[in-house]
C-alpha cells in the first residue's frame, strides 16, 4: 500500500496568510484516510475561502487528531474539517455541519480465521489505528458490544493505517483488526482462508465533513456552503460536497456516542453540573484544571489550580495510570474537597484525574464532567494568565 507524507498534502498550495488574519480554518486529517484519492491531493483550501469570504484566511492542517478534537471542544476555530469524530465533537460544541462528502462506509473487525465469534478474541493480540482516529473509536465500540474490553486482549498495537493492521495479520504479527468494510473484503479476496469478518458496524459517514461556529452570520455560512458544493472545494482536494441535513447530524451524534465519551458517573463521587459549581466555589471549594497550559492560559475558571498531566495512557475506563504522570494530582491537600474539571464529556483528563486521586485518598471530589465548554456556553466569569 502505497504511503503518502504528511508534509505532500500541502505541497501544492502556494499562498501567504496574514500573520492577524481574521478567519481560522482548521483541517483535521486522519493517516488512515491518507490512501484515499481526495486525502492523497488535498491541497491547501485557503484561496478559494479566503475568495469566498472576501477576508484573509488562516489555515491549519494537522494529522494529530487528539489536537484536533481538543480544538472543537476550545472553539478556537471558526471552521472545522475533519472526518466524522471530529465532526461529531464539533456538532457536540456549538458548530453546525454545513457539508459533507456524501458517501458513508460501514467498518468491520478482522479476525484471524481460527477466531469463530467475537468473544473468542479474548487474549489475542489486537492492531488498532492511532488513538484518535475514527476507526479506534468504531472498533472499541465493537469490542464492547462483544462483552470485552481492551484488556481483554493479550497486546493491543496502535499504527497509523488500516492497511497496516491487514498486512499484520498477513505477517501473524496480529490477530485481530480494524478496517473499512470494502478495503478487508479486497484483502480477503487476495488472501483467502487467512482472516473473516466477526463484526460489522451500521454505515458511518466517510470522507471529510465541514463544520463552521454556529454564531457565525448567516451570509457567511452561504458563501462557505456555496464554495463548499462548488469545484472549488473538490479541485482542492476536499472531494465532491453537499450540504448537510439534520439526518446527517444524527448519524455524527451516533458517532460520539462510541467510545469518544467519557463514563457519565464514577463510583463514589459526586458528579456536578454548572450551578452546583458555581455554589461549591462560593462556599470555598477549589476547583482544580488538568488541561494543557496552553488551554489554561487562555481562560479558566477563576481561583482554579493548575493540575496539568501528559496523557500516554488510553482514553479507556481501563486505562493504565502507570503511564501518565500525576505528580501534579498528587501534590493535592488530601484533606481539602476540589472539583476536577477540563474540556469536557470528551476529554478523558479530569476523568483519569479522579480516579487517581480518589486512589491516593482525597475523600471529598466532585466531577464537573461537562467542564469549561459548559461554563464558557453559560457565560460564567473567567480568568486568563
Amino acid at each position: 500500500m502505497k504511503k503518502i507524507g504528511f508534509v505532500t498534502l500541502l505541497a501544492s498550495a502556494c499562498f501567504s496568510v496574514s500573520a492577524y488574519a481574521d478567519f481560522k480554518v482548521l483541517i483535521g486529517v486522519d493517516p488512515a484516510d491518507m490512501q484515499s484519492k481526495n486525502l492523497a491531493t488535498l491541497v491547501s483550501p485557503t484561496p478559494g475561502i479566503s475568495s469566498a469570504l472576501g477576508t484573509q484566511v488562516s489555515l491549519r492542517q494537522t494529522a494529530d487528531l487528539t489536537d484536533a478534537m481538543r480544538a472543537t471542544r476550545t472553539q478556537e476555530n471558526d471552521m472545522v474539517v475533519g472526518p466524522a469524530h471530529v465532526a461529531a465533537s464539533a456538532i457536540s460544541h456549538h458548530y453546525q455541519l454545513l457539508a459533507r462528502q456524501k458517501q458513508n462506509a460501514e467498518f468491520v473487525l478482522v479476525a484471524r480465521a481460527d477466531i469463530g465469534a467475537p468473544q473468542q478474541m479474548s487474549g489475542t493480540r489486537l492492531y488498532l489505528t492511532q488513538q484518535d482516529s475514527v476507526r479506534a473509536y468504531l472498533a472499541k465500540a465493537m469490542i464492547e458490544e462483544s462483552g470485552l474490553t481492551l484488556k481483554s486482549f493479550k497486546t493491543v498495537t496502535y499504527g497509523k493505517t488500516s492497511g497496516a493492521g491487514l498486512l499484520a495479520l498477513s505477517a501473524n504479527l496480529a490477530d485481530v483488526t480494524v478496517a473499512g468494510k470494502e478495503e478487508a473484503e479486497a484483502w480477503m479476496k487476495a488472501n483467502p482462508k487467512l482472516a473473516k469478518i466477526i463484526k460489522v458496524t451500521q454505515p458511518v459517514p466517510a470522507g471529510l465533513a465541514i463544520m463552521v461556529k454556529k454564531s457565525m452570520g448567516d451570509a457567511e455560512k452561504k458563501k462557505i456552503l456555496r464554495w463548499a458544493v462548488s469545484a472549488d472545494a473538490e479541485n482542492a482536494g476536499l472531494g465532491k460536497m453537499q450540504q448537510g441535513t439534520l439526518a446527517d447530524e444524527s448519524l455524527y451524534r451516533y458517532i460520539a456516542t462510541l467510545g469518544i465519551l467519557t463514563p457519565p458517573t464514577i463510583p463514589g463521587v459526586t458528579t456536578v453540573d454548572t450551578p452546583m459549581v458555581q455554589k461549591l466555589i462560593a462556599s470555598g471549594m477549589t476547583p482544580v484544571d488538568t488541561r494543557s497550559q496552553k488551554e489554561f492560559d487562555q481562560e479558566h475558571i477563576p481561583g482554579a489550580i493548575h493540575a496539568p498531566y501528559i496523557e500516554k495512557s488510553l482514553k479507556d475506563r481501563d486505562f493504565d495510570s502507570r503511564l501518565d504522570d500525576y505528580s501534579a494530582i498528587s501534590r493535592l491537600p488530601k484533606d481539602k474537597a476540589v472539583i476536577f474539571y477540563c474540556n469536557g464529556p470528551e476529554c478523558w483528563k479530569s476523568y483519569k484525574a479522579v480516579i487517581v486521586a480518589k486512589q491516593a485518598g482525597m475523600q471529598k471530589i466532585y466531577w464537573y464532567r461537562e467542564g469549561m465548554p459548559d461554563w464558557r456556553e453559560n457565560k460564567m466569569p473567567v480568568e486568563a494568565k
